[in-house]
């Protein structure tokens, strides 16, 4: 059985994803830039919305998303609504180690809408996720 990488919690549900559960899932590739990168790169992953779904907590108003270093970052779960962001498992092919942001990162597709370049969303672009909890 695969290590479990991401912890989704909701309340008293709780379910781990390895990375292939995750590779498992539908993927979304898009092409994006991002101040934490040279030049635009393709990411894929699944869609956060999906995830979210696995447990309920797209029926919640906010997520918490916590970093390896317990790093977080409270997230309107509105904005998977809006946004086809992804917990991007790959980019440009190879997979996400820790040295590049993985082995998960959350990217939205920020080249593709304006307001998306909001420096409050780059602030939500948290690598090595490890867990999602309703907040």
């Amino acid at each position: 059985m695969a290590a479990a990488a991401l912890t989704l919690v909701n309340g008293s549900r709780q379910l781990e994803l390895s990375i292939d559960d995750l590779l498992s899932m539908e993927q979304t590739t898009f092409a994006t830039e991002n101040e934490f990168v040279d030049g635009k790169v393709t990411y894929r992953g699944p869609l956060v919305r999906d995830v979210l779904a696995r447990v309920g907590l797209d029926q919640t108003d906010n997520v918490r998303f916590v970093a390896a270093n317990d790093y977080y970052v409270d997230i309107p779960t509105q904005n998977f609504r809006d946004y086809d962001a992804i917990l991007a498992i790959e980019a440009d092919g190879e997979r996400l180690s820790r040295r590049d942001k993985g082995p998960i990162w959350l990217m939205y597709p920020i080249s593709d809408f304006t307001e998306l370049r909001d420096p409050i969303y780059s602030r939500r672009l948290i690598w090595q996720v490890v867990e999602i909890t309703a907040e």
